[in-house]
């Protein structure tokens, strides 16, 4: 009946319809046929005796003037605008019987009420039904006079009471223009009202609810709805719909009322065809039924956020992003896919959208996109994109001395963990990696050229957003060759050289002896 679809922070619930129908039960008819009149059991006060006046279809009858032959086993016309009846008749017929029990005995009842309707037109008409031995003086041995001369006097006392039928009004429709604001997750609207007239209570009934719904009455007592539920005429209630039922940016349904007015008495006066007849008087008791409906449209918001390439325009998937509010408070936070992510029902408004890590072998898009809910929009559709990584890491090995391309060293590249990303053997050419994630990374050499040195040298660096090209150079130094000098024949002149000295030493000691 919460704004994706576009209720801004609150969605509109138009009232599109509101239809009321009258149905009357119980109407007066044009003619009725009247049965067989049947006489009373007793003559219970100054031997006044009448007959039964029915209808062929049990409906009780009274007839105006005692003086005419009883209407039986006839056909009779409506009288319209009868000067008969009158607010006090009309009081005698709601209080008589069949209407009201008033001694317990019907025929003692039926007997009441025909002799108060003649009794009071002998008051009010000047008629003479009735004369002074029934009134006043004749016997009265069931003691039924008191009943009828207080029917009579209750009827005199309304002689001028209206007797139209009071109309049976229903209207249902939101206060306040209708509309339901997005509060914690649902929508709720204003409070939807019966303006009502001769009536005590009506039922409501949802058509097509949105699953979830739930209603808010009196005293903000809620309830789940399953059904249609009753309320008495002043009351009125809420309908809370969970927003994440909402599924499209357009949503009706259907608020229906219907009630049964009070009880609503007329009486009406017949004619016979024979006209030697008694004009009779039926109470008809009419029953009206109303309904009103009003047809409810949440419109709701959609916001469409798409992730692309910025060189090839295709969806991306990888991306992390986050929608906030304009305090700064997470709305929503998702991974994008190939497939526009979808949300609802946000309130009026403004947002952002922020991503927070960038889709494998792209640069982190830092733009912060704007978007404004408003009420007049139900469909947003916003397109992020991101520009591939250009990562070149060119590695070459040459020659300390000549600086010069040296092939045949292996060389590893590890990542900040020791593991390693890449092993290669040199070649003239640079070696070239281009994919590499974000992160630093390590260059060392594992065994050297033939004729070189092994070097040592660890070489480190960073591939990020803002450095994704690197020119890596390492060199190597050649082995140092030591000549061969003749290391025997020195030794062998040295021994000779000590030997000579010693025999020199030996020929000089002798000689001078």
């Amino acid at each position: 009946m919460k704004k994706i679809i576009k209720i801004t922070s609150s969605i509109l619930l138009a009232i599109t319809i509101i239809v009321t129908s009258i149905m009357n039960v119980n109407a007066a008819s044009d003619s009725i046929s009247i049965g067989t009149a049947t006489k009373v059991h007793n003559n219970y006060i100054a031997n006044v005796t009448f007959s039964y006046k029915v209808t062929t279809d049990g409906k009780y009858l009274y007839c105006l003037d005692l003086h005419r032959n009883t209407a039986s086993n006839v056909q009779a016309k409506l009288v319209s605008n009868s000067s008969y009846v009158d607010g006090g008749l009309l009081y005698i017929l709601k209080n008589g019987y069949p209407n009201k029990s008033i001694t317990g005995d019907s025929d003692k009842d039926y007997y009441i009420t025909q002799t108060a309707v003649w009794w009071y037109l002998d008051s009010t008409r000047g008629a003479s039904n009735l004369g002074e031995k029934f009134k006043k003086t004749g016997s009265d041995p069931y003691n039924l006079r008191h009943y009828v001369h207080d029917l009579v006097n209750e009827g005199i006392a309304h002689k001028n009471d209206s007797t139209s039928v009071p109309e049976t009004k229903l209207s249902i429709a939101p206060t306040n223009g209708g509309s339901l604001t997005l509060q914690n997750g649902y929508y709720i609207s204003n409070d939807i009202k019966a303006v009502t007239s001769n009536i005590d209570k009506y039922k409501v009934t949802i058509n097509n609810p949105v699953k979830g719904t739930i209603i808010i009455g009196n005293h903000g007592r809620e309830f789940t709805y399953n059904g249609p539920f009753e309320l008495h005429a002043n009351e009125s209630f809420k309908v809370k719909v969970p927003s994440s039922s909402i599924t499209s940016t357009t949503t009706t349904f259907t608020v229906e009322a219907n009630a049964a007015g009070n009880t609503e008495y007329k009486a009406y006066e017949y004619q016979p065809v024979d006209s030697k007849m008694q004009n009779v008087v039926l109470l008809e008791k009419n029953t009206t039924t109303v309904k009103s409906s009003t047809k409810l449209t949440i419109d709701s918001t959609q916001l469409t956020i798409t992730k692309i390439d910025s060189k090839t325009k295709k969806p991306l998937a990888g991306a992390q992003l986050v929608l906030k509010d304009s305090n700064g408070k997470v709305i929503s936070t998702w991974t994008s896919t190939i497939n526009g992510h979808i949300i609802k029902n946000l309130s009026e408004g403004t947002y952002t959208i922020e991503e927070t890590k960038a889709p494998e072998g792209y640069v982190l898009n830092k733009k912060v996109t704007t978007v404004k809910i408003t009420k007049n929009v139900k469909e947003y559709k916003v397109t992020m994109e991101n520009t591939p990584k250009n990562i070149v890491v060119n590695i070459n090995k040459v020659d300390q001395e000549t600086n010069k391309p040296l092939k045949g060293a292996v060389l590893v590249v590890k990542d900040s963990k020791g593991n390693i990303i890449d092993r290669f053997t040199t070649t003239e050419s640079a070696h070239v990696i281009t994919k590499l994630a974000n992160g630093v990374y390590t260059v060392e050499e594992e065994s050297a050229p033939e004729g070189y040195i092994k070097s040592n040298e660890k070489i480190t660096f960073t591939v990020d957003d803002n450095h994704q090209s690197h020119q890596i150079t390492m060199v190597n130094a050649k082995e140092v060759i030591v000549p061969n000098t003749g290391t025997e024949s020195i030794i062998f002149a040295l021994i000779g050289t000590i030997i000579l000295g010693i025999g020199l030493d030996y020929i000089l000691k002798h000689a001078k002896a």
